[in-house]
């Protein structure tokens, strides 16, 4: 596991050649379901606004206000904290190969916390 290291408190981070380093949270990543992932549908359930950039909080959404890219509270937290998220990237990039190598190391990562 050289290519995973910790990150903080909740998250790891993971080295991919293809995506570059990503952060992992790890309560995302323990109701993950590793075998599916869909493109364009944040795979973290959150709402995938940090990475479209399309951020705006849940009332001024049903009321149909602009938001000015204010906070998101169904945001991704690594997002927010200006990490590149691997759950993001399984949702909205489109190159198969980072997503393959990704899921390997998450995989990986998840066996060796339950361990």
């Amino acid at each position: 596991m050289t290519d995973i290291t910790k990150y903080d408190e909740h998250a790891y981070e993971i080295n991919t050649v293809s995506a570059g380093r990503l952060a992992v949270d790890i309560e995302t990543l323990k109701s993950f379901d590793l075998s599916n992932h869909e493109h364009g549908a944040a795979a973290c359930g959150c709402c995938g606004c940090c990475f479209t950039g399309d951020c705006c909080g849940d009332v001024d959404c049903v009321q149909g206000k602009e938001c000015e890219a204010k906070d998101c509270h169904e945001a991704c937290r690594e997002n927010n904290e200006h990490h590149d998220c691997a759950f993001c990237h399984l949702a909205f990039d489109t190159d198969e190969q980072s997503h393959e190598e990704i899921l390997k190391d998450l995989r990986e990562l998840s066996q060796a916390l339950a361990a």
